[in-house]
């Protein structure tokens, strides 16, 4: 089994030996497994009590998926877009998800463990109820004006990602991983109680605080 290694994190990544078919469009009414497809338009694919399962897409037009009780494991996704995606109650596991437009993605209920989403764009995303049940890496990604809202994120890395007027409303991160990110304008600082930090992101944490709690510092004078 490979695996590869950010930081402390050691995540379990999708099997190499598989038997693929190469295909333009996914099956339809069925699950998808075992499929390969490249510069292809899966565009308003529609998964229900389904399973995305062993598959390689590469540069595959997903705009508009919709996943629902569906399972999505040992599946790499790269330079894929997938924007304006509806994820609910969808289990991922082994999955890499690389180079990929997440931007307004839709999530509700997700499980994630053994998951690597790298240099992706999750701009304008509403993620509520993501529960983290092994490894999560998160690198150099940018969540813009994202919602993380009622998740437990305990131990997931966010390396290097931008969070621009991210929000993060009653979620837990304790142990979650931040160095290096850009954490000066998110929301719902609390949720970062007992995540990991660097020293040069203190200055980051103070203006944050003190933006979320609309202090009003002056000098003193005499």
């Amino acid at each position: 089994m490979d695996v590869r290694q950010i930081r402390e994190a050691k995540v379990l990544l999708p099997s190499a030996e598989l038997d693929l078919t190469s295909a333009d469009q996914p099956p339809a009414r069925s699950d998808v497994i075992g499929i390969v497809a490249r510069d292809a338009d899966w565009s308003r694919l529609r998964l229900v009590e389904r399973q995305l399962v062993d598959c390689r897409l590469t540069s595959v037009v997903l705009d508009g998926l919709h996943l629902e009780d569906t399972r999505v494991s040992n599946t790499t996704f790269t330079d894929c877009d997938l924007g304006s995606n509806r994820w609910n109650a969808v289990k991922i596991d082994r999955c890499v998800l690389s180079g990929s437009r997440l931007t307004g993605l839709q999530a509700d209920g997700i499980t994630l463990a053994d998951v690597i989403i790298e240099r992706c764009r999750l701009d304008y995303a509403t993620l509520v109820g993501l529960n983290a049940t092994g490894t999560v890496v998160f690198i150099d990604c940018t969540l813009r004006e994202s919602s993380i809202e009622d998740s437990r994120l305990d131990g997931v890395v966010f390396a290097d990602c931008p969070m621009p007027d991210t929000r993060f409303i009653r979620t837990r991160m304790r142990g979650a991983d931040l160095r290096g990110s850009t954490i000066n304008t998110i929301t719902g600082i609390t949720c970062l109680t007992g995540a990991i930090t660097d020293h040069d992101q203190v200055p980051q944490l103070t203006q944050a605080l003190l933006r979320e709690l609309q202090l009003d510092v002056r000098r003193t004078t005499s």
